[in-house]
């Protein structure tokens, strides 16, 4: 336990007030943590020197930390969005023949085994659909996975070397769960049975069979 936490534990439990003596309003208390209150040293001390106060403000400052992760994901993934729309934009503006078709599918490697390897995901009886053409997918990673860049791979079946590879930056979404959005263009792949790969560096890779269709 770090000293930050332990000292927060400490005046959790040092300082009972039942009675609620001289504690602050709620509305004050909200005011106070939020910041659009000033706060007295006075306050300050008492805060600091009861349990229930202490608890309620500390609650306060969590829930505003917590508001500002959503709100930073939900940008982050609105602008991954918009930069994969305008991507798109730029790719039939740059070429005159018919642009392959556009979709949208989601991978969910959280409900399904994890597979370490492509020889190992190919035996999978449950694999991943991925339509052929210009793919926004996203990707559910399994459970405990941490946001950073990641990489996305298909391959071939029994085949070592990546056909298809993109990268993106997953992050964590407010039900707890990491997400990875990219972009695939898999028109010129045929249909048939392959292997997807998503994993972080050179390690903690997991793999899905795959339909291309």
């Amino acid at each position: 336990m770090d000293e930050f936490k332990w000292v927060r534990q400490a005046i959790l439990r040092a300082y009972p007030n039942p009675q609620r003596f001289g504690c602050p309003s709620p509305d004050a208390l909200e005011g106070m943590a939020r910041r659009t209150v000033s706060m007295s040293s006075a306050e300050q001390e008492h805060i600091f020197h009861c349990s229930p106060c202490f608890s309620t403000y500390l609650g306060i400052r969590n829930r505003i930390r917590r508001d500002r992760i959503m709100r930073a994901t939900s940008i982050l993934t609105l602008a991954t969005f918009l930069v994969a729309g305008l991507t798109y934009s730029g790719y039939r503006a740059l070429h005159h023949s018919p642009a392959p078709r556009e979709f949208a599918t989601a991978f969910n490697f959280q409900d399904r085994p994890v597979f370490r390897g492509p020889h190992q995901a190919a035996v999978d009886p449950s694999p991943f659909v991925l339509p052929r053409g210009i793919v926004l997918v996203s990707v559910t990673l399994p459970l405990g996975s941490q946001p950073g860049l990641y990489q996305l791979e298909i391959y071939r079946d029994g085949q070592t070397h990546p056909l298809l590879t993109a990268s993106g930056q997953a992050v964590v979404q407010s039900n707890g769960s990491t997400v990875l959005i990219v972009h695939l263009d898999s028109s010129k792949l045929g249909t048939g049975q392959y292997q997807l790969g998503v994993g972080k560096n050179d390690s903690d890779w997991s793999y899905s069979a795959l339909v291309l269709r």
